[in-house]
């Protein structure tokens, strides 16, 4: 790990009061561990993915913290996450998928609107991928302006 990474990843890991497990793995696939039969199976969740402060930079630099995302599911509910000090954002509420999704810097920043009705399921790291983007994605979710 370079060492710039290492350090703003100490230094998240130092201002986190939950749980530090939750400031890692940026960037990767969540859903493969938090799922019934994965290494995770007592954190489920339903949607999870990290933000980055560019597209970018670093595979693996440090996420955007405070980024918050309201998620507004197929059938009109709305959830509103942010992101820990690691950029990750994870939540075991029920959603009904597709969803879309809305960015803005916290607390009170512009919204960037995702385009409606392309995710269809939680895992957002494994379409917007840093390596190989999926499904019409564009590459790694990247913090708004």
């Amino acid at each position: 790990m370079p060492r710039r990474a290492a350090l703003a990843a100490l230094l998240a890991l130092a201002a986190c009061r939950e749980d530090p497990n939750a400031l890692r793995n940026q960037g990767e696939d969540c859903v493969s561990c938090h799922k019934p039969d994965g290494k995770a199976p007592r954190a489920l969740f339903t949607v999870s993915g990290t933000i980055f402060r560019s597209a970018g930079g670093e595979p693996r630099e440090t996420g955007a913290r405070d980024v918050a995302l309201t998620l507004t599911d197929a059938s009109g509910r709305q959830l509103e996450l942010k992101t820990n000090p690691g950029g990750n954002f994870y939540s075991r509420e029920a959603l009904r998928f597709p969803v879309r999704v809305a960015l803005r810097t916290a607390p009170d920043g512009a919204p960037r609107l995702g385009p409606e009705g392309v995710c269809a399921h939680g895992d957002c790291n494994l379409c917007h991928s840093y390596e190989k983007p999926v499904a019409g994605a564009r590459g790694r979710l990247v913090q708004p302006p």
